[in-house]
């Protein structure tokens, strides 16, 4: 076993100063990162090994977000590890109930980045999603920052075939470049955009369309008009996935992996992979397979055997921590949302068993003993289902009662509380005050 009784910060902040002075005689200059959740470590494990073998100058870093208790479970991995109680957020549990796993993984990108520019002599620093795979160098990208501060990579980077999945419509919702890339120079220009991008993270980081939001990726589309140094990377070789595969193409030659027989494949973004499905190629998309592009199956073939290589069964299988309150019930999405449209309310650590917003939560029916959660989506609606068929009867008389333009003023309304958020409508003033008595006795 690898667990034993943590050390706690002294045994971090040892191990980090053990790290940067092994580093110092390497005399490197750039960095990269990745952030995830133990589940997810398989993916960092082979996201830096395929780095450092083509960069092995380079310190790789790894930020765990997590509830972590025992820290020593990780001194054995081959990268740098980074907690999220290392790398200065405040309120941690706080922020934790405010956001999902997703979002709370991606939000503090900034943060991070902010760190290690802090903490290492880093000249340039790249973020790279877990689920990516360095195939060479990444020249393009390191040439960019010759001159520029901050890399982004688009989506696409030419007009897509209607009935496409993703669309171009859903590059307008989600952003118009990936943030499972950036790229940064050590710069002024870089320590305002990174400053500006986490304010937001932290405040409205919220993965929540109907509102113009999708955590930290949509504030990028203002990067470049709001702050000077930023330059798009359009290398077909760099950040190659499912959302760009109509402009892309993938061939062997010698050993080498070309995009449109020409550009060197730097990296592959495997998103929505499923490592235990060999037929997979990504949960997100039904417009390709790896029988439709069998151009891609040997680096899919190669990469699943990969991930499934580096499953640890110890480190990995440690829980997040904050998808549960203190006494085991699961928080839910309609918990989160109405706690972060009113933290101000609530005092304390939120996940507490007893504290102010557990008894006002479970006051309110917005939490339930249960052990599992399921996120739906409109592919789990089935049409043919009664309880739908019913739902679309009631609408259909509804019309009729309020003619169409209350109809029409009514759907609106049901569109802004459908935004979880804006549900404490549902929730009278009198829950604030029964949560805090509670709390009192």
């Amino acid at each position: 076993m690898r667990h034993s009784s943590s050390f706690g910060a002294a045994h971090s902040q040892q191990r980090q100063a053990e790290w940067r002075m092994a580093r110092m005689d390497t005399k490197q200059m750039n960095g990269a990162c990745t952030i995830v959740s133990p589940n997810y470590l398989p993916y960092a494990r082979t996201l830096a090994k395929s780095y450092t073998e083509q960069h092995p100058s380079d310190s790789f870093s790894v930020l765990i977000v997590a509830d972590i208790r025992d820290k020593t479970a990780f001194d054995g991995e081959s990268f740098n590890v980074v907690f999220l109680d290392e790398i200065g957020l405040e309120n941690i549990t706080r922020l934790a109930m405010k956001y999902s796993i997703l979002e709370l993984n991606t939000n503090v990108k900034p943060t991070f980045m902010k760190h290690l520019l802090r903490q290492q002599d880093f000249e340039k620093l790249v973020y790279l999603d877990p689920d990516i795979y360095i195939y060479c160098p990444l020249q393009p990208i390191f040439e960019l920052l010759e001159s520029a501060d901050v890399v982004l990579i688009p989506h696409i980077t030419s007009p897509m075939d209607r009935g496409l999945v993703p669309s171009e419509q859903d590059f307008l919702q989600s952003g118009t470049y990936n943030l499972g890339f950036v790229a940064v120079r050590r710069s002024s220009n870089a320590d305002s955009l990174l400053d500006w991008w986490e304010a937001r993270c932290l405040e409205q980081g919220f993965s929540e369309l109907r509102t113009g939001l999708f955590v930290d990726q949509k504030w990028m589309n203002l990067a470049p008009a709001l702050f000077d140094g930023v330059a798009l990377c359009k290398h077909p070789g760099c950040d190659m996935a499912y959302w760009n595969l109509h402009e892309r193409a993938l061939e062997l030659k010698g050993d080498r992996f070309l995009v449109n027989g020409i550009y060197a494949l730097c990296f592959y973004h495997f998103s929505g992979i499923v490592v235990d499905d060999s037929r997979s190629l990504s949960k997100y998309t039904d417009s390709y397979t790896l029988e439709v592009r069998p151009d891609l199956v040997r680096i899919f073939d190669n990469y699943k055997r990969e991930v499934i290589r580096n499953r640890d069964g110890i480190a990995d299988d440690i829980p997040y921590g904050f998808d549960r309150f203190s006494d085991g019930t699961m928080v839910t999405s309609l918990a989160r949302r109405i706690f972060a449209a009113h933290e101000k309310q609530f005092s304390g650590n939120p996940f507490m068993l007893g504290g102010s917003f557990y008894n006002f939560a479970y006051s309110k029916g917005l939490i339930k003993n249960q052990n599992s959660m399921q996120n739906a989506g409109l592919r789990e609606f089935d049409r043919k289902d009664k309880r739908v068929q019913a739902v679309n009867r009631l609408l259909r008389l509804t019309l009729r009662l309020l003619g169409p333009y209350r109809y029409e003023l009514l759907m609106k309304y049901l569109g802004h509380i459908a935004v979880l958020r804006n549900q404490s409508i549902l929730i009278s003033d009198k829950g604030w005050e029964a949560g805090k008595a509670i709390e009192d006795a």
